[in-house]
């Protein structure tokens, strides 16, 4: 299992502040622990150019970066629609890190293989050699997150992602069979797409994700954000983010209401960066917008409750397992919770409903037994999310994809490859 590892991730895996980012940079982090780390991605915010050099030093081995900018995206988007192709995959395209994918396997001993999300997929799907030992980390089911999307749409959008959403269960599906074994974040998630893939679902196994319990502790002392005798209610997440904006506004139209009748002193506070201005305008004394914070962890840390009203969602919320590791009341609907192994009232509150959801808040702050569920909440976090759990779990996987040694002491992919042949990117799932 030791060695050198080919790591294709759609975005750069620093700074982790963001779902993806999260899992990405743990999985990174682990896998230089092993050895040198060859990492191929892309920079979609242009803000993370700066940060090049800390994934360099935390791999090790060569990297090559694709940085891509609003024009692109569009364009991209504009062309892949009109050549039938899946928008994602598009998005992600580069004959340029094609050619130094195919380059590094034919000089280097690579021993582990992990393509990190479905658009990276067609980076390896095709190469009949290498496929079979490839670790494919779908995170979620990005193509029922599409398939979401087009339901709560309406007009072109709507066609636009149902059409995507078709587009990647292929690519999905194709990837899963010719890997050697899909990772997805939950069981929850595994099971959904075992349903979609029944071919291969005897290699679909969930990987949960981890949170830094050192990081998210609830003894941090950190200053408080927040003005005396407020009682701050608090979601964090990227704001651009359409499940989290989203589910803020739902908030303030339906609960928000019901809550400052219960609780005159409650200010609602949406920190994260890029709130659409739909959201924005919803800003006022006792809803606040942030821009970028910094650090998240100390609205977290005084909060007298923390949300995930989100009603468009895939995958884990981080933002839920943050809140949980440092010992807060969370307070969430069933979509933002389905794919944790918790128990409404012991663990957290889950309610969808606008009046019960601002009940279970009201309740959260001020029930006697909220304490009993915030010492529950930071003890699951500690049982079922700490990542060196979940860092030895990765290592079985990459340990029973590792191919056999032939009698030349060559890999049989080497024995294949030699002489090195040249290589196409093609377009997996159109």
């Amino acid at each position: 299992m030791n060695g050198e590892t080919l790591f294709l991730c759609h975005r750069l895996p620093f700074p982790p502040n963001k779902g993806d980012k999260i899992r990405s940079h743990a999985m990174l982090t682990r896998l230089s622990s092993l050895g040198s780390v060859h990492v191929g991605c892309f920079i979609d915010d242009l803000n993370d150019l700066k940060y090049q050099a800390d994934v360099r030093a935390m791999a090790g081995g060569e990297c090559h970066f694709v940085p891509l900018g609003p024009p692109a995206k569009w364009l991209r988007a504009a062309s892949a629609l009109a050549l039938g192709r899946p928008i994602t995959t598009s998005y992600f395209r580069s004959p340029a890190l094609q050619q130094w994918v195919g380059r590094l396997l034919s000089t280097k001993r690579v021993e582990n293989f992990v393509v990190f999300g479905s658009a990276m997929a067609p980076y390896l799907i095709d190469d009949e050699c290498e496929r079979g030992r490839v670790l494919f980390d779908m995170v979620d089911v990005d193509s029922d997150k599409w398939r979401q999307y087009a339901a709560a749409s309406r007009g072109p959008l709507r066609w636009i992602y149902a059409r995507e959403a078709s587009a990647l269960e292929r690519l999905e599906r194709r990837a899963a069979s010719a890997f050697g074994k899909t990772l997805l974040v939950s069981e929850f998630e595994a099971e959904t797409f075992r349903k979609i893939a029944p071919e291969s679902a005897h290699k679909i196994e969930a990987l949960g994700n981890g949170v830094d319990l050192s990081r998210f502790s609830p003894d941090d002392g950190l200053p408080s954000p927040f003005s005396a005798g407020e009682q701050a209610i608090v979601m964090t997440g990227r704001m651009d983010y359409r499940p989290n904006y989203s589910g803020a506004i739902w908030f303030t139209k339906n609960v928000a209401p019901f809550l400052f009748e219960r609780l005159p002193n409650a200010r609602v506070y949406f920190v994260g960066s890029g709130p659409p201005r739909s959201l924005r305008r919803l800003a006022g004394q006792r809803i606040i917008v942030t821009e970028n914070v910094a650090d998240v962890r100390p609205y977290l840390q005084h909060a007298s409750a923390v949300i995930a009203p989100l009603l468009l969602a895939r995958g884990v919320q981080n933002k839920v397992l943050e809140a949980m590791a440092m010992k807060k009341a969370v307070v969430a609907t069933h979509e933002a919770t389905r794919s944790l192994d918790v128990i409404a009232g012991r663990h957290l509150w889950i309610e969808n409903d606008p009046r019960r959801f601002a009940d279970a808040i009201v309740m959260a702050v001020q029930a006697a037994g909220g304490e009993a569920v915030r010492q529950n909440a930071r003890q699951y976090i500690e049982e079922r999310h700490s990542w060196d759990s979940i860092f030895r779990q990765l290592d079985i996987h990459l340990a029973q994809l590792h191919s056999p040694q032939s009698k030349s002491g060559l890999t049989v992919c080497e024995e294949i490859r030699a002489p090195s042949r040249p290589r196409e990117m093609k377009e997996a799932g159109a």
